[in-house]
């Protein structure tokens, strides 16, 4: 076509309505793959750091009871259950401020009543809780039912000749006796006390705030058993495994018979060193739960089976096996 000036006029073409509709689906199908991609890839990044922190913190909290529990019994020169070695130099504590387990046996010997390892389980109701130092009071916290908790009384695995701390305990220990001594620098100066053995009475135990399972502790101070900052988060449940000798103390030999959880230990269990080792397991939980995960699986801790009761928590095992080196206690069967 040719225009009054004599020059060319060439016609122009858009995008048709097709083109457009068949340049938008591609441009959809191509939004949506790396949409899908990378909400995998998120997924799969927060699944990796969910599980590493799982694992962390099942390792974290294993290392803290294991290094603790697997110097059970241990008392220096002495044997710690033997109640007539102890010589208590004053020191007492008020049983509402002390941990004392279910027969009233608390942080030193009294009433001719004193055990250094003893484990039981959280009731359904926590009025028959028999270690009720546990229950804080707070509407805030919750003690987690059937978990179990432990409490160990023993000294730490070296003496001191100074760094003294005036909120704690020491032990003065030959073979003969434990002479107790408050941690003021005046009195551990005289040469008759000196080493001494800081002296240790902890309580594990499981609760929860907000929905949070954690792991805490209870420890001896002057004058009372004090509740501890939260040393794990995610720990959901903490079953135990008791390691018996024979029953009989004669034909005892040192090695495993039998793997018992905490409500058949029996009292003579406890009192004449029959424990010897202990299984612990724990159920480590996610902080936060999972999107279109439904977790229905039954998780089994040691004679212990935990449902999920249909959350979006993932959730594994961890555990581990503790042989104690100082179980031996001197008694008469």
């Amino acid at each position: 076509m040719i225009n009054f000036h004599g020059h060319f006029k060439t016609k122009q073409h858009g995008f048709s309505i097709v083109e457009w509709m068949i340049a938008i689906m591609l441009a959809l199908f191509l939004t949506a793959g790396l949409l899908s991609v990378f909400i995998s890839s998120q997924r799969a990044t927060s699944e990796a750091v969910g599980g590493g922190e799982r694992q962390e913190n099942a390792s974290f909290a294993l290392q803290l009871l294991t290094r603790d529990l697997k110097q059970a019994y241990f008392f220096s020169q002495a044997t710690g259950e033997n109640k007539s070695l102890w010589d208590l130099n004053g020191a007492s504590i008020a049983s509402s401020l002390d941990c004392l387990d279910d027969i009233s046996s608390g942080s030193f010997p009294s009433a001719n009543k004193y055990r250094a390892l003893w484990a039981a389980t959280v009731p359904a109701s926590i009025g028959s809780l028999q270690m009720d130092c546990l229950d804080d009071g707070d509407s805030d916290t919750s003690l987690i039912a059937g978990s179990d908790y432990i409490s160990m009384k023993r000294v730490m695995g070296q003496s001191q000749t100074s760094g003294y701390i005036a909120k704690r305990y020491y032990l003065d220990i030959d073979t003969t006796s434990l002479t107790v001594y408050q941690g003021d620098a005046s009195a551990l100066t005289n040469s008759t006390v000196s080493p001494v053995w800081r002296y240790i009475h902890h309580v594990y135990y499981l609760d929860s705030e907000d929905g949070i399972p954690r792991l805490r502790r209870l420890s001896l101070e002057k004058d009372k058993m004090v509740r501890e900052e939260v040393l794990v988060e995610g720990i959901e449940n903490m079953q135990f495994m008791f390691a018996l000798d024979e029953l009989i103390a004669s034909d005892r030999d040192g090695a495993v018979h039998s793997f018992v959880p905490a409500s058949l230990v029996t009292p003579n269990d406890w009192d004449t060193g029959r424990v010897i080792g202990m299984k612990i397991s724990l159920l480590v939980r996610s902080l936060e739960t999972t999107p279109n995960y439904i977790n229905n699986s039954t998780y089994q801790l040691g004679d212990y089976p935990f449902i999920a009761p249909g959350d979006g928590y993932k959730r594994e095992i961890a555990s581990t096996v503790i042989i104690f080196q100082n179980s031996v206690v001197s008694v008469d069967d």
